[in-house]
């Protein structure tokens, strides 16, 4: 067994990569508020639930037309949040 430990991350920090460049751009890379995505949820009590939590935190999600669910990127980390969330709420009652 310690044989097997020993080869497992001989091979993994073999693999790793520590050097490298650091790229730092001349401008800020801003976010466009005009860039959208989506993601879909079947399951319709946790939709509500994420909409529902969307309207409290003032993030703006809409649903299009396939079911989707439609957010701005600018507001990814929210959206991630609100996902979270609603999924731990959902596993904690079933």
């Amino acid at each position: 067994m310690k044989y097997l430990f020993f080869i497992i991350i001989s091979i993994f920090s073999t693999g790793c990569d520590f050097g490298g460049g650091v790229v730092i751009p001349d401008e800020p890379v801003a976010e466009s508020t005009t860039r959208v995505d989506s993601f879909n949820i079947r399951n319709k009590e946790m939709r509500e639930l994420i909409l529902a939590e969307a309207e409290k935190k003032n993030v703006e999600v809409w649903t299009n037309e396939n079911g989707s669910i439609g957010y701005y990127l600018v507001d990814g980390d929210k959206v991630d949040d609100i996902v979270t969330y609603a999924f731990a709420v959902f596993w904690v009652n079933n």
